[in-house]
């Protein structure tokens, strides 16, 4: 019971810690509207060599997984610093990325992106709630390591959660928190009828309960396994 616990924890709490810091630096929203996709505009293939251009505090790109972002704003509000973005200024930093950040941060900025790398390798958008592979951004039980503790419910329960809050939560949660709004019956409804709620109540007779009236656990774990 309480292994299941940490796990839907941990769950919520990687969502809800990024998104109360990044959201909160100096309304980084606000800074990013305005360097977004437009509709109709596609990504562009960008060159090696004019990614290499644009490595000046004025204008900074740089890659990640082959896709390239143009954070020359956001090297203002930056937690690391704007001078850490402008050493690698116009220059693939996948792997200086993940020494420091989860896969998910780049999801928060994906508004940013001003293109993709010509000779990047065409990558498919993760399905919400999967695993990530990149090495100890999961628990390595969630990676395919053997855990005498988490079993197939654990990470069900854990996809599901993040699938919720991927799906449902992220897409608004950064305006709200900027405008001040507060979630409305709607989103209630939401959190109550895909078993976020009941859940954090814990394993017991409830879930059975709120199992016959529609309600389902996240990942579709049943009480039982709870």
């Amino acid at each position: 019971a309480i292994l299941t616990q940490a796990v839907w924890l941990h769950a919520l709490v990687q969502f809800a810690g990024d998104s109360a810091l990044h959201s909160s630096l100096l309304g980084i929203g606000v800074l990013h509207l305005d360097q977004r996709l437009q509709p109709g505009e596609h990504m562009k293939a960008v060159a090696q060599e004019e990614l290499s251009k644009h490595s000046t505090a004025d204008d900074l790109w740089m890659a990640i997984d082959g896709d390239v972002y143009n954070v020359t704003r956001f090297a203002k509000v930056h937690p690391g610093g704007a001078q850490i973005l402008q050493q690698f200024g116009g220059l693939d930093v996948t792997s200086e990325f993940y020494e420091l950040h989860r896969k998910d941060v780049l999801g928060k900025y994906a508004r940013l992106k001003v293109g993709r790398l010509a000779t990047a390798e065409s990558s498919e958008p993760r399905a919400p709630g999967a695993i990530s592979e990149v090495p100890f951004a999961e628990l390595p039980a969630f990676q395919g390591q053997n855990s005498p503790y988490f079993r197939d419910s654990h990470r069900a329960l854990l996809q599901g959660t993040r699938a919720f809050v991927q799906t449902t939560l992220e897409p608004m949660a950064e305006t709200a928190d900027l405008t001040g709004d507060l979630s409305d019956r709607d989103l209630q409804g939401k959190l109550g009828m895909s078993g976020m709620l009941v859940s954090r109540m814990g394993p017991g007779p409830w879930l059975k309960e709120a199992k016959a009236l529609g309600i389902r656990i996240p990942g579709d774990v049943d009480p039982d396994d709870f």
